[in-house]
């Protein structure tokens, strides 16, 4: 049985992968083969970590140039990853994202068909 102190220090690395970038199914795994637990374990632990990132994301002011920093590599990097595994529905989303967060094209956005009045 792990102490509480094991399974922190297991949430603390999960959650350190999380923000580099890596997807939870990359966490999952990786958990799963370098701490020897169940992938049922291992995703317990990604979902704590998942939302001790959310919490961290909370306290911290949304304005913060070095969290914009951080989320725009991030997004490039996916983008990258995306055109080099030939994933071209993940850059793509990577790219909205980031065209989003920078506020870019947003006079050519359509408007969802839902929303027009007639």
């Amino acid at each position: 049985m792990t102490t509480q102190a094991e399974n922190k220090l297991r949430v603390r690395k999960a959650a350190g992968w999380i923000l580099q970038g890596h997807s939870v199914s990359h966490v999952v795994a990786r958990l799963a083969e370098s701490e020897g637990v169940s992938r049922r374990t291992a995703r317990r632990i990604a979902g704590k970590a998942m939302d001790l990132v959310h919490r961290d994301l909370e306290a911290t002011n949304v304005e913060n140039p070095q969290m914009a920093t951080v989320l725009i590599h991030n997004l490039q990097e996916c983008m990258a990853r995306g055109m080099e595994s030939n994933n071209i529905g993940a850059a793509v989303a990577a790219a909205r994202e980031l065209s989003a967060m920078l506020g870019i094209g947003v006079h050519n956005r359509r408007v969802p068909h839902h929303q027009y009045r007639r």
